[in-house]
């Protein structure tokens, strides 16, 4: 018996010992956007830009302008228009008109989201920013088109026709930020919610109407 035993233990094979490091390195592998170069950064933040530009002219069910949210958009679709709106004003109010506008959309979002979250919404001060800003875009376009139809001839034909494309501009931004915004309130919330930006979007629009006019 012992005999057998020792030619099982003899005849064994040999256990394999399995050493390592149990520690992650997973940590070691992840990407920190502190050392990427500028010019990546900068490439980056431009196509998220461009991107959200995207879904204000095409609107779509997504919840990109609130999760994603950023200032720059809107901060540049403000300017421009805040440029393009006194640059037709005398010298003492150039400076008002420019200013109106920033106010117009500082007022604006804070009643959109005050509004909203009395109603129950869960949205927060930027991404109203955001959204608000970001939808403007058509509203843009069509001042720049309304800007240069004075340069026609036919005055008084071109007053319906900037009225119109100005109209139109305002009914496909309150879609796009239906769109957006509507996602943060109940079914039957959303009409008392819209109120407050059909109101600041009708503002921008008639501002556009009479601003957008040549000397």
């Amino acid at each position: 018996m012992n005999d057998n035993q020792n030619s099982f233990l003899s005849s064994s094979q040999p256990v394999e010992i399995i050493e390592g490091n149990i520690t992650s390195t997973s940590n070691q592998n992840e990407f920190s956007t502190l050392d990427e170069p500028i010019f990546e950064t900068i490439k980056r933040d431009l196509y998220a830009v461009l991107r959200k530009f995207g879904h204000a002219l095409i609107p779509r069910k997504s919840l990109t302008l609130l999760q994603q949210w950023d200032l720059w958009g809107p901060l540049i679709l403000v300017t421009t228009l805040a440029i393009l709106l006194q640059s037709n004003s005398t010298k003492t109010s150039s400076g008002i008109h420019f200013a109106e506008v920033f106010t117009l959309m500082l007022i604006g979002s804070i009643i959109v989201t005050i509004n909203s979250q009395l109603l129950g919404g869960k949205i927060s001060f930027f991404q109203s920013v955001c959204v608000l800003g970001y939808c403007l875009l058509p509203l843009l376009i069509s001042a720049f088109i309304s800007y240069f139809l004075f340069y026609l001839p036919f005055k008084a034909i071109l007053h319906i026709i900037r009225f119109l494309i100005v109209m139109s501009a305002f009914i496909w931004t309150m879609y796009a930020s239906i769109r957006f915004l509507g996602q943060t309130q109940q079914s039957n919330r959303r009409m008392l919610v819209l109120y407050p930006i059909f109101l600041f979007y009708f503002l921008v629009s008639w501002l556009i109407i009479l601003r957008t006019h040549s000397k």
